[in-house]
């Protein structure tokens, strides 16, 4: 019996390791190049990070700042993870893109961790794994920097960290994950909305249902003010629009004139009610379409984490409605912290404008752990058990198959035409450095801000860059290019003639003599 036991106990593990590796391996392979084109809000937070390693100041001036301005706002704890790795290693769309990676792998396991606990059931957990692991959502965020993507990482950990502590009575561990839920603040503004009406409501069922006594949720809140206290500040002074700045020995909490992302809310709105219906209609569509119409965030075909998925969410939520109304009994703690989880995060979508899949990433990790309930159910109740494994296993693959042929073949396309990334100035740059070219002027007619900084950073020390913003005296340079200059031109001038050889990556041409 105990050989049969620690045989079915091995075989477990095996399947970890198993799944482990292949999300490691899917996310490792071709690193960082799998995305070759640089997002406009990755090369902001890029620039800022050289800076901040380099002086300890951002872009602008500022002092270790609580929030950057960015494109209108954008959060830091991606900026202070990127640049300490460039203080221990180079500049390097590796190492700008190596954090993201790290905390994606890292929240494989706590993820694994996180869904056994909850479940009490490993099998439910290896199930979310495999789920996750295959999950274009998180296989796209975890190979690219966006800021806002560190935030459902850290989420876990707190969620995790929290419910350790509380089912194993460790008040240390529970305090820690007060610093957790502290730090969310400082990966995504929208955290400002979940995490502390999440905290309000768990703690209340809490000290109801004497959990934990008040002494210890006093303690909880103040740490977690404590740690969240400067971006809270930061937030309600560019809300209010108090023209102050803030200094707490060298860490800046900044006011911004043109903060953008404070009005990115329900209540800033001018027609709040055609905005709400809007935000629901939106959040639905994320949701349970899994799509928001940017291609280059998540496939209309494949979704976020495969359209298929959406079946078994709505299995277990019909479960769970179910045994609610059956039992009619206090909800447990396990499924009271996934349901308030599940609606704040729906909640947040409803008040967010534009709701898209980037901002609504509270949601992701949670809707996972659900499908892989809803997975497991249906296998109790079905009758032909070894045929509905071998189908489901058998969709999942070929769905997994299907999204690594979509995104090596196509995706760059899709990328080729965002707005949201370079659009080829990138690897136009990367192209001129490997030239004998002295001089390389570049088209910024359309004064794209990004530009400058793609220069920056992907720039050949040995190389003069020079600014073209006038459309004459681009026309002027291309009939007068010397032998060691290059220009990079933007593909709207494609149809003016010239002799000189050319080189087309997406939007942009390189324009040289080599006569």
């Amino acid at each position: 019996m105990k050989d049969n036991k620690k045989k079915y106990l091995d075989k477990k593990k095996i399947i970890f390791i198993i799944l482990i590796n292949i999300g490691i391996i899917i996310r490792i392979v071709n690193f960082p190049n799998a995305i070759s084109e640089i997002n406009g809000d990755e090369i902001m937070t890029i620039i800022n990070a050289k800076d901040i390693a380099d002086t300890g100041k951002d872009a602008n001036g500022i002092s270790f700042p609580v929030y950057l301005q960015g494109w209108g706002g954008q959060s830091v704890m991606l900026l202070y993870l990127m640049a300490l790795i460039f203080k221990i290693f180079n500049y390097s769309l590796f190492t700008a893109r190596l954090p993201m990676l790290i905390v994606s792998i890292i929240s494989l396991f706590v993820f694994y961790d996180f869904t056994k606990k909850i479940t009490k059931n490993e099998k439910i957990a290896l199930i979310g794994l495999a789920v996750l692991v295959i999950s274009p959502w998180h296989i796209l965020q975890s190979i690219w920097a966006l800021d806002c993507n560190m935030f459902p990482h850290f989420l876990l950990i707190a969620m995790d960290l929290l419910y350790t502590g509380i089912t194993k009575s460790n008040n240390k561990l529970i305090y820690i994950s007060m610093i957790f839920y502290a730090i969310t603040l400082y990966c995504y503004g929208v955290a400002i909305y979940f995490v502390p009406l999440f905290l309000l409501i768990f703690c209340i069922y809490l000290v109801k249902n004497k959990i934990i006594n008040y002494k210890n949720a006093i303690i909880c809140i103040i740490l977690f003010l404590v740690f969240a206290m400067p971006i809270i500040l930061m937030f309600a002074i560019n809300a209010l629009h108090i023209n102050t700045q803030i200094k707490i020995f060298n860490i800046t909490i900044p006011y911004y004139p043109n903060l953008s992302r404070t009005q990115d809310m329900l209540f800033f709105s001018d027609n709040k009610l055609s905005q709400l219906f809007n935000n629901i209609i939106a959040t639905i569509g994320v949701m349970f379409i899994q799509s928001d119409g940017e291609e280059w965030n998540s496939s209309a075909i494949f979704g976020t984490t495969y359209h298929i998925t959406i079946v078994f969410i709505i299995v277990i939520i019909i479960s769970i409605i179910k045994t609610i109304a059956k039992e009619k009994k206090k909800i447990n703690i396990e499924l009271f912290l996934v349901l308030i989880w599940l609606s704040i995060s729906i909640l947040t979508g409803f008040i967010i404008n534009n709701t898209n899949i980037n901002r609504l990433n509270s949601v992701w990790y949670i809707l996972l752990i659900l499908s892989a309930k809803g997975i497991y159910i249906i296998y109790e109740y079905i009758k032909y058990k070894k045929a509905y494994i071998v189908i489901t296993i058998s969709i999942y693959v070929i769905l997994f198959i299907s999204y690594n042929i979509y995104f090596y073949s196509y995706y760059s396309n899709v990328i080729d035409k965002s707005v949201c990334f370079s659009k080829g100035f990138y690897q136009a740059l990367s192209y001129v450095k490997n030239t004998d070219k002295k001089e390389v002027f570049y088209d910024n007619i359309m004064d794209d801000g990004n530009l400058r900084l793609y220069l920056d950073f992907n720039h050949d020390d040995n190389k003069i860059y020079t600014e073209i913003k006038n459309d004459n005296k681009l026309k002027e340079k291309i009939d007068n290019l010397n032998d060691d200059e290059a220009i990079i031109i933007y593909v709207k001038f494609e149809d003016y003639h010239t002799e000189l050889n050319s080189y087309r990556i997406g939007d942009y041409k390189i324009i040289y003599n080599d006569n």
